[in-house]
């Protein structure tokens, strides 16, 4: 059955959302630095997937009410094109912070890769938490400035899975990771499966509070999810973190700082640093020395 190849151009901040429709509906999901901060999409499917194609563009359209995006662009492929393998040539090896490298599973490490680097494998076929957007990479460097061996993680709004792994490729003792996606669950147990930590992270569906996340129980949370969702959950993070722990607040616009300082500072949570990378910023608090209960 003859194939076409997806493709669109879009600003980093756009990424994982196009990565998510693409990998929905599409087979695979590339992503290649484009310049300018900019990154090119690509995803295949059969002539014949027109439902699939719908709701693709529909998406694409949808995003592109919201910021100006690249146009859609549909490309034929040959019958003599392999596309199940040709797609994976467009990923390269993504490094963040200072140690950390993100890795696609089918390439290997080159002369680039430090003996102390810390390599995190995924499958960017799966969408959300590539490392390309600005938020999930200023996490990474939080966690990779932050998580000292042995502490006690919870990654909410997990996605992927790649802060999760992160999290335990930084010496984490122990990681909760949830997701109210199911989807997003699903993926991450995959990714935890193929990096061989499955048995050292407890995974559950929803948000805080959770059975997975009891009381005074974390050294750090890590919540790259939106504004909204930090204001939300906050009492229920402070709840599930030990006194005195860090919070790791992401998915933030710059311009959202004072609405999530308005939510977490009367909790009693200091603000200790920030990434600000592009329109977006990430931010770490640091809970107040004395726990309090949250109540629904």
């Amino acid at each position: 059955m003859p194939w076409q190849e997806l493709s669109i151009t879009v600003p980093h901040e756009y990424v994982e959302p196009i990565s998510y429709l693409f990998g929905r509906y599409g087979k695979g999901v590339s992503t290649e630095l484009a310049g300018n901060g900019q990154v090119l999409l690509r995803t295949y499917l059969t002539t014949g997937s027109r439902q699939r194609m719908a709701r693709i563009d529909v998406g694409v359209r949808l995003v592109g009410a919201i910021e100006s995006i690249g146009d859609l662009i549909v490309r034929e492929l040959p019958d003599d094109e392999d596309w199940m393998n040709s797609w994976k040539s467009h990923f390269k090896i993504l490094r963040v912070g200072k140690r950390l490298v993100i890795k696609p599973t089918w390439l290997e490490l080159d002369e680039t890769i430090k003996l102390d680097d810390i390599v995190i494998e995924l499958d960017p076929g799966i969408a959300f938490g590539t490392g390309y957007h600005p938020t999930t990479d200023t996490c990474m460097q939080a966690m990779e400035q932050h998580i000292t061996p042995g502490m006690a993680v919870l990654d909410l709004g997990t996605g992927s899975g790649i802060l999760a792994i992160t999290a335990m490729k930084l010496g984490a003792g122990k990681v909760t990771a949830l997701d109210i996606d199911s989807q997003a669950v699903s993926a991450a147990r995959r990714n935890f499966k193929r990096t061989g930590i499955s048995k050292q992270i407890r995974l559950g569906q929803g948000s805080v509070p959770h059975p997975t996340a009891p009381a005074a129980e974390f050294d750090l949370a890590v919540a790259n999810i939106s504004a909204r969702g930090v204001v939300d959950r906050c009492p229920f993070i402070l709840t599930a973190l030990k006194p005195g722990a860090l919070f790791i607040a992401s998915g933030l616009l710059a311009t959202q700082k004072p609405e999530v300082a308005n939510a977490v500072e009367p909790l009693g949570f200091s603000l200790v640093s920030e990434w600000p990378q592009e329109e977006w910023v990430t931010l770490l608090y640091r809970a107040p020395d004395s726990p309090i209960v949250a109540s629904e």
